[in-house]
């Protein structure tokens, strides 16, 4: 009998990580664009701080920028052009994970300004909780399937 590899079971394709590099940079954006929610410390999952009356008033108006693109203020959601929000994106993946973020210098600015108010990622929490689940989840998954190419066997799954 052959002594399977067993390396194997946890070693993640690149295609794996690119596949879910780019579904949590998406799931990322809607965290912070629709649901308006920040992922730091004491403010994950909470909504992000709101605008000020004087700059809710003129995004409201759609006088806060020209080509302006949102006018919602009940939330704030870190889009009035979009164009930085648009500028957040999956970056690369390698054999051990993923990169997603703004590579544009003059949008990364803006995002580091609106960090001090609004955090939606920092090096303790890069990602907010559900999709620090949802990574977990896909990379169990991934072990799973590992596990029955490796050792050959079907594994039955139970989800929790």
């Amino acid at each position: 009998m052959r002594v399977p590899d067993f390396r194997k079971i946890v070693k993640f394709k690149r295609g794996f990580w690119e596949k879910l590099g780019k579904k949590t940079m998406t799931q990322h954006r809607t965290h912070v664009q629709v649901d308006g929610r920040g992922s730091e410390g004491k403010t994950i999952g909470k909504k992000l701080a709101k605008y000020t009356p004087a700059y809710a008033r003129r995004k409201r108006a759609g006088t806060a920028a020209p080509n302006q693109r949102s006018r919602v203020v009940d939330k704030a959601n870190l889009t009035l052009t979009g164009k930085m929000m648009d500028s957040f994106k999956f970056i690369r993946s390698f054999n051990t994970g993923f990169i997603y973020g703004i590579t544009d210098s003059q949008q990364a600015e803006k995002l580091r300004q609106n960090q001090k108010k609004r955090i939606i990622s920092s090096s303790e929490d890069p990602l907010p909780i559900n999709l620090q689940k949802k990574v977990v989840k896909a990379m169990a998954s991934e072990i799973v399937n590992n596990i029955e190419k490796t050792l050959n066997v079907g594994v039955q799954r139970i989800n929790v």
